[in-house]
């Protein structure tokens, strides 16, 4: 695996909303661009869209994982 390739695309999509030059009424400017510039490729918003189930669904298991372990300490 490429670990060092995974992290060094996450740290780029993190630096773009992280910054804060992006705020939420921002986002549904960044969405339209990002569907008008990827048009006609479609599959390459369903990459994303897939990209983000799995933000979900990582930050729900790591979610769980913190309350199970706050539930073992006593």
């Amino acid at each position: 695996m490429e670990h060092r390739r995974f992290e060094k695309a996450a740290q780029k999509i993190l630096s773009v909303f992280s910054d804060g030059t992006i705020t939420g009424h921002d986002m549904m400017y960044v969405a339209f661009y990002t569907v008008t510039n990827a048009y006609p490729t479609d599959p390459v918003l369903d990459r994303l869209i897939e990209y983000v189930e799995h933000v979900k669904s990582e930050r729900e298991r790591i979610e769980r994982s913190k309350s199970y372990g706050q539930h073992t300490l006593f």
